[in-house]
């Protein structure tokens, strides 16, 4: 009796054992839904049939870009001196001639004392040879050279004038300010960047596309523009596509035309869907899609019955969207009823 039990469970054992094997391999389901198609059991589901087609398709291209400012414009000292005040901060806007910077003009304004002096005794000499001249007491050489260097002494001040006037930096047109890059106490050389403007009525937005695509890029073309910072979307012709391409990462620039924009600022990061024509494909309604689980799957139509095919989506279209795999053009599908 002892060795009858003994048999039995090992029996017992090595069945469930194969038992275990066979569902580590996946031949036991368990109401799981295998691949393919899955027959639906009971009535007939309800809702229109659509017969699948193939349809134009419009084909784009997404690349990542930024907005940029065209009209950018780097503000520069153009004689030396120490900055002495600040007149804006970024983000200030200015109109044309507002100051910006200013330099210490204490050189500068000694340079005018002395041309001012050295005028003032020429014109002295000058006009006291004007009557000499008509008197008969100097003569046209002597009275020629006299003028000369009154007008050289003119010429003197009206230079010393204008350069005491750059040691106040002023804004050449209208803008907001970008970016300033000195503080009071620097030393500002000439040709040095102060302050950065741009025209926030002025922006566009510059992406960069693979070289395989320039035959297909025209200018024109309406690109769809977002912003995501913002939520700012737009449709923008193509104004720019630059004719060289950036040896490290073979691109080449696109700019849209110009937009307007409160929000938008120049470095925003930007997307742009740049159109590439029209392919064959198929559309479906978004609504004779299902999930099941993590699968995506439609309900075709049989005869009388239904069945659930896995499919692979595309892009969406509205309330469309593509179908890459799963279905075929005369394929009938499910939809919901009104």
């Amino acid at each position: 009796m002892a060795d009858k039990k003994k048999i039995i469970g090992l029996s017992a054992l090595v069945v469930g054992g194969i038992l275990f094997m066979a569902w580590l391999a996946g031949l036991l389901h368990f109401g799981k839904i295998a691949p393919g198609l899955t027959p639906i059991t009971g009535p007939p589901p309800q809702g229109r049939v659509l017969v699948v087609q193939e349809s134009e398709i419009p084909r784009e291209l997404e690349v990542l870009g930024a907005v940029i400012s065209p009209s950018l414009a780097q503000v520069s000292a153009q004689v030396p001196g120490r900055v002495v005040k600040i007149w804006v901060e970024a983000g200030s806007r200015v109109k044309p001639g507002d100051p910006l910077v200013s330099l210490s003009a204490a050189e500068f304004k000694a340079r005018v004392d002395q041309a001012q002096a050295q005028l003032n005794q020429a014109a002295a000499d000058y006009k006291r040879y004007q009557f000499l001249l008509k008197e008969g007491a100097a003569s046209p050489q002597e009275f020629g050279a006299v003028e000369a260097r009154y007008k050289t002494a003119q010429a003197v001040v009206s230079e010393a004038a204008t350069l005491k006037g750059y040691t106040v930096v002023k804004a050449t047109a209208a803008g907001v300010v970008a970016e300033r890059r000195v503080a009071v106490g620097d030393l500002a050389q000439p040709g040095q960047t102060l302050v950065s403007l741009y025209n926030p009525d002025l922006l566009q937005v510059e992406g960069e596309v693979n070289d395989s695509y320039r035959e297909q890029v025209k200018t024109g073309e309406i690109a769809l523009v977002s912003v995501p910072a913002v939520k700012f979307e737009a449709s923008l012709p193509l104004t720019e596509i630059f004719p060289i391409s950036a040896p490290g990462s073979r691109t080449f620039k696109v700019r849209t035309g110009m937009l307007k924009n409160p929000a938008l600022m120049p470095g925003m990061f930007a997307r742009l869907s740049l159109p590439l024509g029209h392919s064959r494909g198929i559309l479906i309604p978004q609504t004779a899609v299902k999930t099941v689980g993590q699968l995506t799957m439609v309900q075709v139509a049989a005869d009388q019955a239904a069945q659930l095919r896995q499919v692979k989506l595309g892009r969406q279209l509205g309330d469309k969207v593509e179908v890459l795999a799963g279905l075929k053009a005369g394929d009938r599908i499910m939809l919901p009823g009104d």
